[in-house]
């Protein structure tokens, strides 16, 4: 059986967590800099101190359960940690895709053939990468996603809950695509695009 940890103990932990304990491997510990949560437990796994101690347990797979984009991003690049690649056993993900290190597939998602899902990504519960999607590092797909064949999302990007993108779209990098919305063209890089179809936000 892996032995592994987990870097956050927010919501979007218990949902790592919940993937990997149904994936055989066995979370002995949670990372979590808000001292509020230390000695809690998130699925029956303590949470202990500082994000910065968790080389202490030494050359021990990791998983950064942080939904935020950003925080991710900078965690990854400032830690030297062995990252791991959790898939639910109840997604499907085509033996043509390729995931990438640090990335989380979460229950019921599907990835489709040709597909490549970045570093430290998260493709969330039951969304849906069809064929030759390129899904870059540290995106966050939400739940109920559906991108269609051929959709670039850049580095970074947020796409809302139960969002859709039809074939050959791009996503620009750290974009955020409001829940519902429906993408038929680019979306800039940096942009809040909401509504059907999405459209930037001007506030």
């Amino acid at each position: 059986m892996t032995r592994a940890q987990v870097i956050g103990a927010g919501g979007h932990a218990k949902v790592v967590i919940a993937a990997m304990q149904a994936s055989g491997i066995d979370v002995i510990a949670v990372w979590d800099d808000d001292p509020a949560r230390a000695g809690q437990a998130v699925l029956g796994v303590k949470v202990q101190g500082p994000i910065a101690a968790a080389a202490s347990l030494g050359a021990l797979p990791t998983v950064l359960a942080i939904g935020d984009n950003r925080t991710r991003a900078q965690l990854a690049n400032s830690l030297s940690l062995q990252w791991l690649t959790v898939v639910h056993p109840r997604a499907w993900v085509h033996e043509a895709a390729r995931i990438d290190p640090g990335a989380v597939v979460c229950a019921g998602a599907v990835v489709q053939p040709g597909c490549v899902i970045g570093a430290h990504a998260i493709v969330n519960t039951s969304a849906s990468v069809d064929h030759d999607c390129i899904v870059g590092e540290f995106v966050h797909l939400g739940p109920g996603v559906n991108l269609c064949g051929g959709v670039f999302v850049d580095t970074g990007a947020l796409v809302g809950v139960g969002a859709c993108a039809r074939p050959n779209t791009r996503i620009g990098a750290w974009s955020t695509v409001g829940a519902g919305s429906v993408i038929i063209e680019p979306v800039a890089a940096g942009v809040i695009a909401v509504g059907c179809p999405a459209r930037p936000r001007h506030d």
